[in-house]
């Protein structure tokens, strides 16, 4: 399954792309929006296209370097808040190393050539509370 989405990723659904009954592992890894003091949620921008075809290139080059039987990966795009999923990246193969391993390796390459960019909103501040004199 390779999906960008608006919504909320649907991770058991995620994670049932993958299961197989040959499968002695599945390793899934949930990319999440930490909370920081000048952080309330980041916005994902993604040209589609691109991001589907380089998504579907990279799954296609995890089954050539590692002994797995499936992989999915998801993407948030657009503004998730913290606490918020913005990534997730589900492999499944016989043995749990190479499952680690290939997941490890395909977030690495989400991160390093698949066309998505992030940026921090800025915070809304609060207001002082206005006083009117008459």
């Amino acid at each position: 399954m390779i999906r960008i989405t608006r919504g909320r990723i649907d991770v058991p659904a995620v994670l049932d792309s993958v299961r197989r009954d040959d499968a002695g592992a599945v390793v899934l890894f949930l990319g999440s929006v930490r909370e920081e003091p000048a952080v309330a949620a980041l916005d994902y921008e993604i040209y589609v296209p691109m991001a589907e075809k380089v998504l579907t290139e990279l799954v296609a080059r995890a089954r050539d370097k590692f002994p797995i039987l499936d992989m999915s990966i998801v993407h948030r795009l657009g503004r998730v808040p913290v606490g918020g999923d913005s990534v997730a990246v589900a492999c499944s193969a016989p043995h749990r190393r190479a499952a680690f391993d290939a997941c490890t390796w395909a977030m690495d390459e989400v991160k390093r050539i698949v066309p998505i960019w992030k940026s921090e909103p800025p915070r809304k501040a609060s207001r002082p509370p206005t006083t009117r004199s008459r």
